[in-house]
């Protein structure tokens, strides 16, 4: 006799026994090869349910392995394990969006260019405006040494720092191109 899980179908062991038991059948196992990294032999009624009592319309059938994949959902593109892509439910896709960006539109992830450039817009102002406090620095430190030192030689000094600085800033933070 050979038992067989009562989820799945698939052959556990074959034991020695003479007595009828529930998830366990005569029926051996068929001879063809498997991929068993893929496949596997699983028992089923006539209805593919794995039955708890077998009767003589129960054989063994080729089934696939299960195989987790990782699905996107399509409204929040949020990862989601699941243990089989036949799990996988309607509102969510095998394909991963490419960008915070994608939106779920007629089957396929696309990029909302709009959204896109709001926010590499915000992210240049917000760098911009960081780097351009070293900026003020320099220039107030030319205004109080021409104030106090009276060296128009090294306030203008500081301040062609602050204008280098200003535009070695401006070129390495490009603003984006506007979508539209």
């Amino acid at each position: 006799m050979i038992l067989f899980d009562a989820n799945t179908g698939a052959a556990i062991r074959k034991i020695d026994s003479n007595v009828d038991m529930p998830l366990a059948t005569e029926i051996q196992l068929p001879s063809s090869v498997l991929d068993s990294e893929k496949q596997y032999y699983s028992f089923r009624d006539k209805n593919d349910q794995v039955p708890y009592w077998p009767t003589n319309e129960s054989r063994w059938v080729v089934k696939d392995k299960p195989v987790k994949v990782t699905a996107y959902n399509k409204q929040t593109r949020e990862p989601k394990e699941f243990d089989d892509k036949t799990l996988v439910t309607d509102d969510y896709t095998l394909e991963k969006p490419t960008t915070q960006f994608d939106e779920w539109i007629d089957s396929a992830w696309v990029t909302n260019k709009q959204q896109q450039y709001e926010a590499e817009l915000l992210q240049v102002e917000s760098t911009r405006r960081a780097l351009y406090t070293n900026v003020d620095a320099l220039r107030n430190e030319a205004s109080m040494i021409r104030t106090v030192e009276k060296d128009e030689a090294k306030a203008a000094d500081y301040e062609q720092q602050a204008i280098a600085l200003y535009l070695k800033i401006r070129d390495e933070n490009p603003w984006p191109v506007s979508p539209t």
